[in-house]
Parts: C-alpha cells; sequence; structure tokens
C-alpha cells in the first residue's frame, strides 16, 4: 500500500504527462505505481539519469506528437484498404523511428549502458519504402503507381487542356451578353454570368440565379460534354487509387506484428523521456541506494513548491535509530518535511530521479503510510481525532514488510495527557519492528521527553526566528523544537492583553519538564554550531594539508628528476671530453717527439681526473663553504648543518647530504671557450640572463650547446638565455626552434626586442 494522494503524488505525474508525446504514454504515467524491489528501482533510476546525460549532450529525443497508431494497426487485417491519411500515419510513424534511429547512432557507446537496446534499434525500411513508392510528400499519388492510372490521368489531363481552351472561347463568343467577363463554378459546374434579358441567346442548363433577378449563371452546351468527360475520368481516377491502396495495404498487413513492437517499445521511451525531462526541469538527481532503511537526503527540495522559494531540508534516519521526531511552531515546515521524504520515495521507487544532492542515501520500502493534513470525513461525521485515529487503524490493519511511516501531529486533536498517552504506544509498538521507518511531528514537550529518553529515537525541529517571529522552513537535526504559541499568536495580533495574561499563567504552570527542555535545547543548539564550525575548520585544515602534500610529492619528483638529468648530463660531458683527450693524447703518441711511456702516463692521468678544474681539500665543514656533491659532480653552498647532515643550495633546490659526500672545493676560473657564457644587465632589480653566442656554429653543435646553457642557467637560479643565433641562411636559428620545441625546461620563447638584437636573437624563459 502507498498513500500517494496524501503526499501529492499524482501532481507530480500530472507534470510529467504534460511531456509526453504519445496518448498511450500519458495514460502509462497516469497508472504508474512504485517498485518495491531496489533491482528494479535501481535499473528503472539508472535509465533515466542515463537519458538525462544524453540528452544534455544531444538534445531531447526527436519524437512527434500522437505517434501512437495503435488502433490504425490493430485494424490493419480486419480492413481491406487503408485511406491516404492512414497511409500517412503510417510513413509519420516510420520517419519518426527513422530520426531516432539517426539520433541512436550519434551517441557515444560509452554513455550507453542500460539503454542498450537503442543500439540495434532499426526502423521499419521496407515499409517506409512501400509508401513513399505511391504517395508523394504533398500526400498525393504517384501517377506510375499504376499503368492505368497513368494512362487515366493522361486522359484528364488532356480534357481540362481542352476545357480551359472552351471556356476562353465562350467567353469571347458571349462577351456581349455578359454581366462581368469571369467563369464561376456552381453546384459544382462552370458557368458564365449572363444578363437576364439574354438568357435565352445563350444554349445551355441554368445553374443558378442572382439574389437581383438580374443575371442568370449558365453552363453553355459547348463545355457540357467535356465537363462530362472530365467527371467520367475523375471517378475512374478514384477508383484506380482504391485499387492501389488494396495492394499497399495487403503488403504492409504481414509487418502489423512488428509495428506493434516498435510501438510498445517506444511508448516506454516515452515515458521514460518524460520522467527525465521532468528531472531536468526540478533540476534533479540520482541518489545512493540502499536495502536497509538508511535515509539521509540533503539538501532536499520539494518539487511542488516555487524553485526560488524553496528552502532545502536535511533529514536522517537509520536502522539504529528508526523514529525521527521533529518538533516546532505550526508553520514551521513539518508537514513539508514529513511530505518531501514521502514523495522524494514514492518518485525514487517509480522510477523518477528527485531533486536533492547526489550524495544523498534512500531506501526501498514495501508499504508508505501517510496520515498528514486534517482530513475530515464530513459524510461519515467523524471529528478531527477519529479520522486520524481511522487512517493508523487502516495502516496497522495492512502493516506488513518493511514501511515508511509518517505521521503529523500525533496524538493532537484530543486531551493531552490521553494524547501524549496514545502516542508513545503506538510509537513503541511501530519502532518495535526495526525494518520500520517511522517520522512524526509534535509540539507535545511530554513526547519531547519521551524522545531524550529512547536511544531509538532521533529528534529534529524547524528553524524559527525569534526576533522576526517568521517560520525559516529549516530541519535541525538533533535538537527539539518549541511551539511558539504565544510569540505567534502576538504577530498575529491577538489583543496584548490576552497575551500577558497568557504568558502570567504559563510561567506559573509551566514544568521543570517544559524548562528542563527548553534548556537542553538551547544547549544542544550551541554545541551543533560549535560541531559545525569545528567541521568546517577540520574540513579546511584537510585541504591544505592534503594541498602541501602534494606540493612535496610534485617537488621530490621534480627534485629526483632534475638530479637525475644533471648526473647524466655532466657523466655524458665528461666522458665526451676524457674521449676527447685520449683521442688528442693517441695522437701525440705518434708524433716523434713525445714517446710511448709519456703518451701512457697521460693516458692515465686522465682516467684519475674527475674534474680538470677543480682541487678538493678536506677538511671541516661550515655553513657558506662551497662543497662538490661527489656522486652528481656539481657544486653548492652548504645552508644548514644538523650533526652529520648537510643541507646544500643547489641551483634551484636545498637538498640534504652526508658528510662522507661532500667535499670543500676551491674553483679556479674558467678558460674563455669559443662559445661565450655569460651574465649580461647592469641593472641590479632585473633577473640576471644567460647570453648563449651561436654565431659561426654549426648545426650539428647547437643541441649540445643549448643543453650545457640551460643546465647552467638551471643550476645558477637563472631564468632567462639570450640566444644569439644571427640572420645568416637561417640555419641554425631552426635549430635553435627544433629544439625549443622539444625542450620540457622552456617556459616560452620571444624574438629579440629593439636594442635587444630583433630576430637574430631569440630570448628564452626557464
Amino acid at each position: 500500500m502507498y498513500s500517494t494522494k496524501a503526499l501529492e503524488f499524482n501532481l507530480i505525474l500530472d507534470k510529467i504527462q504534460d511531456y509526453a508525446y504519445s496518448k498511450a504514454a500519458v495514460t502509462a504515467i497516469k497508472d504508474t505505481l512504485p517498485y518495491n524491489q531496489i533491482d528494479e528501482v535501481s535499473l528503472n533510476l539508472h535509465k533515466s539519469f542515463e537519458l538525462k546525460q544524453m540528452i544534455h549532450t544531444y538534445g531531447r529525443l526527436p519524437f512527434v506528437k500522437g505517434f501512437d497508431i495503435y488502433l490504425l494497426i490493430t485494424n490493419l487485417d480486419k480492413l481491406d484498404f487503408l485511406s491516404i491519411a492512414d497511409f500517412l500515419m503510417i510513413r509519420r510513424f516510420i520517419h519518426m523511428e527513422k530520426s531516432l534511429e539517426n539520433y541512436f547512432k550519434s551517441i557515444d557507446p560509452i554513455h550507453i549502458k542500460h539503454l542498450e537496446w537503442i543500439k540495434t534499434f532499426k526502423h521499419s525500411k521496407s515499409q517506409l519504402q512501400h509508401i513513399d513508392e505511391i504517395i508523394k510528400d504533398d500526400e498525393t499519388i504517384y501517377d506510375n503507381a499504376s499503368s492505368t492510372l497513368k494512362s487515366i490521368r493522361h486522359d484528364l489531363k488532356s480534357k481540362e487542356r481542352q476545357l480551359d481552351k472552351l471556356l476562353g472561347e465562350v467567353l469571347t463568343r458571349y462577351q456581349s451578353y455578359l454581366n462581368e467577363s469571369i467563369i464561376v463554378m456552381r453546384n459544382g459546374r462552370y458557368a458564365i454570368p449572363i444578363k437576364e434579358g439574354y438568357k435565352n441567346k445563350v444554349k445551355g442548363v441554368i445553374h443558378d440565379v442572382s439574389a437581383s433577378k438580374q443575371t442568370v449563371y449558365i453552363e453553355p452546351e459547348d463545355i457540357r460534354q467535356v465537363t462530362q468527360d472530365i467527371e467520367y475520368l475523375k471517378s475512374l481516377e478514384e477508383q484506380e487509387i482504391i485499387q492501389i491502396s488494396i495492394a499497399l495495404t495487403k503488403k504492409l498487413k504481414p509487418f502489423s506484428t512488428e509495428f506493434i513492437s516498435h510501438l510498445d517499445i517506444l511508448v516506454e521511451l516515452d515515458v521514460l523521456h518524460a520522467k527525465t525531462l521532468y528531472a531536468i526541469e526540478i533540476d534533479a538527481t540520482l541518489p545512493n541506494l540502499n536495502s536497509d532503511g538508511n535515509i539521509h537526503l540533503i539538501d532536499a527540495r520539494h518539487p511542488l513548491i516555487a524553485k526560488e522559494t524553496v528552502v532545502p531540508i536535511e533529514i536522517s534516519i537509520s536502522n539504529d535509530r528508526n523514529v525521527l521526531m521533529i518538533t516546532g511552531p505550526n508553520t514551521g515546515g513539518k508537514t513539508v518535511a514529513l511530505k518531501t521524504l514521502g514523495l522524494f520515495t514514492l518518485m525514487m521507487q517509480s522510477g523518477i530521479l528527485v531533486p536533492l544532492n547526489k550524495n544523498s542515501q534512500m531506501s526501498v520500502f514495501d508499504q508508505i503510510f501517510a496520515d498528514i493534513g486534517d482530513e475530515q470525513s464530513i459524510q461519515q461525521s467523524l471529528s478531527t481525532f477519529s479520522s486520524h485515529l481511522t487512517k493508523i487503524k487502516n495502516m496497522f490493519d495492512k502493516l506488513k514488510g518493511r514501511a515508511l511511516i509518517l505521521l503529523d501531529e500525533l496524538g493532537s486533536g484530543t486531551d493531552p495527557i490521553e494524547g501524549v498517552s496514545l502516542a508513545i504506544a503506538i510509537i513503541d509498538d511501530l519502532k518495535s519492528n526495526k525494518d520500520n521507518r517511522i517520522i512524526l511531528t509534535t509540539h507535545y514537550s511530554e513526547l519531547k521527553l519521551y524522545a531524550y529518553e529512547h536511544d531509538d529515537i532521533y529528534t529534529a525541529s524547524v528553524a524559527f526566528d525569534e526576533v522576526s517571529l517568521k517560520p525559516l522552513y529549516k530541519i535541525h537535526l538533533g535538537i527539539a523544537g518549541s511551539s511558539h504559541a504565544l510569540k505567534i499568536a502576538d504577530r498575529l495580533g491577538l489583543p496584548k492583553r490576552i497575551i500577558n495574561e497568557a504568558e502570567t499563567l504559563l510561567s506559573g504552570r509551566q514544568t521543570n519538564l517544559g524548562k528542563n527542555i527548553e534548556k537542553l535545547n538551547k544547549e544542544q543548539a550551541l554545541l551543533e554550531q560549535e560541531k559545525e564550525v569545528l567541521e568546517e575548520k577540520s574540513e579546511a585544515l584537510d585541504k591544505e594539508i592534503k594541498m602541501y602534500q602534494d606540493k612535496i610529492r610534485t617537488f621530490e619528483k621534480e627534485r629526483d628528476q632534475m638530479l637525475q638529468d644533471i648526473k647524466f648530463k655532466a657523466t655524458k660531458e665528461y666522458d665526451k671530453l676524457k674521449q676527447e683527450a685520449l683521442e688528442v693524447i693517441d695522437k701525440l703518441s705518434k708524433v716523434d717527439k713525445l714517446s710511448t711511456p709519456d703518451a701512457a702516463k697521460l693516458k692515465g692521468d686522465l682516467n684519475k681526473t674527475v674534474k680538470k678544474e677543480t682541487k678538493v681539500k678536506l677538511e671541516p665543514l661550515k655553513i657558506g663553504d662551497h662543497v662538490l656533491v661527489t656522486n652528481y659532480g656539481q657544486d653548492g653552498v652548504i645552508t644548514k648543518i644538523n650533526k652529520d647532515e648537510y643541507v646544500v643550495s643547489v641551483g634551484l633546490f636545498e637538498l640534504p647530504f652526508k658528510r662522507h659526500e661532500l667535499s670543500k672545493m676551491v674553483v679556479k676560473p674558467k678558460k674563455q671557450e669559443k662559445v661565450q657564457t655569460k651574465y649580461s644587465g647592469s641593472n641590479p632589480s632585473k633577473a640576471p640572463t644567460f647570453e648563449l653566442d651561436l654565431r659561426g656554429v654549426r648545426f650539428e653543435e647547437v643541441k649540445e650547446l643549448m643543453d650545457k646553457a640551460i643546465d647552467d642557467a638551471l643550476l645558477s637560479n637563472t631564468p632567462y638565455i639570450r640566444v644569439i643565433h644571427g640572420f645568416g641562411t637561417g640555419a641554425v636559428r631552426k635549430a635553435v626552434y627544433d629544439y625549443i620545441k622539444k625542450s620540457r625546461y622552456i617556459k616560452s620563447h620571444r624574438y629579440g626586442q629593439e636594442g635587444e638584437g630583433l630576430n637574430g636573437v631569440t630570448v628564452i624563459t626557464l
């Protein structure tokens, strides 16, 4: 059993019907009932969510209004022939199928998981071809639909041409007798308007007389025979068209089952399409489903309340606490909260997406009972209290399986003491079945205390602005609210003397229970506020921790990669220089003045050399010393010392090393090389720039020189390199730009500006 009317589910279905294209879909939507199996519910929701994504990407499905031709197709076997209008309806349906097929073909298969059948959908191609061979786009029959029709229409056109010629001749012949030189139609015949005094001058049949009796409309004898011939030919044409229709109908009859099958599929798709379009209208999405009865609605917006005024609410209920008690003033939105939860569950179980946060949790129930509002049965003369009890009694009679139970103002409408006692008894009985989920509203203090005394009851209150005395329509979980009856009465304009008297009586009668609950509520509200602040701070802290962790990982990755690159290039450079030196010595050994033993001694010395320009001293190190990192062959400056760990500034990085990895160094001045690398720029506020002069360098040498220049710039923390390649043939410039395209260390580049060398210079930013 599902209390659909009390939750206004019918109004949702009415809105969905507006999006349907077929009458059959409208009927199916009107008869929608919730599913209670989570697999079916999940499948239907995923279909709608998948279609929603498709519509966002590819647009609405190309349905046409009124495409369900069930009646026509079911009568196809019973009829001898269809009318031209019937054929056109079938063709319109097949054209829609063709448009849908093309739409489905345009969809990326990755978007199709739960609507897999659309991949194989085909329109009724042969049936469409049969119709298109007979009926034109202007909805007339082709002349060559049959040889007989072609002959009839040929004769008909000939007679019509003959008639046109005769009509012209008649106007000329009887011009002097005419009231007006025109041809008119009277009783389906061509006639000319003859002046009454000359009617005997014209042989023919009188078809009409004007109101003034001054004009007689006569069909001249000259055209009667041709007109009759045309009427005869048109009769033959109609009979032949019937024969053609009989033949075409016979061709379509074998496909009636296929037509019905396609109609069933497309009507079902029309229903899904309508639900999805409504979901887009209300900005609905797919919640997380479970069969455990756990509910957590986040930012839930009642779809029947205008978007600009609806206030999102949050509601939670679980297996540990299967009762949620909502308290607060009568105008604060308690009933809306009940209806939102009940309506969302009905929508979700009916395959309709719901407007809430996608991280929300919803559960599937076998039954949904709702006793909401003040619906009295006048015919049965039931009071409000009796009406509520009748509904609750019916609920107990039908209750089975997992149920969602919504009770508005439980226990109201009678003596408060008896009402509270009855309400507690009902709650105790319902919550004993842990599969049930009970959400109820009340403003009785005794029920609030009852909720505090039971761990399986969760409390919530609707927010109320005590300054403006206006409801905020928000749900605060974990807090019991006050009814604010006196404040509301004051706002509504009740005489002040009555309000004052009521406050006096209340202060005398208010029990310790009510006062304690009010105090507890305030303390709990403060705790909730502090909890929210702490959660926000914790969330912000987690984000910062993650950000710094990401930065550290990125830094370590870049550091390791750079050190590998530096080591690789340094080793490569060293091996190259060593090989060149060995080759020189080999050549020198062949010279008479350099003996073979001397050559061997030189080779041995080269193999022992680590760096020509560096002289290492083994002595204690301190902050500020220049040291050589022996493993990498790179120099740097000590910035920190912690026991045996030395932090060395190497280029862009500060890296830790052990004492045995470092050697204090004295650097000799470098000799002038062919290609000079130097700092330029006299303004100390500007970043330093390397200058690499490639004029006179061969194309093959550019890459190696660019590698070295970038390494030196990176190690010295220099952000720019000014490359002088000149104008020349452009070969060196091309080599420079080929290098720039492939280098991952270069951020940007530009030609030199005025005073920088123009197009003969390229400035590189690292």
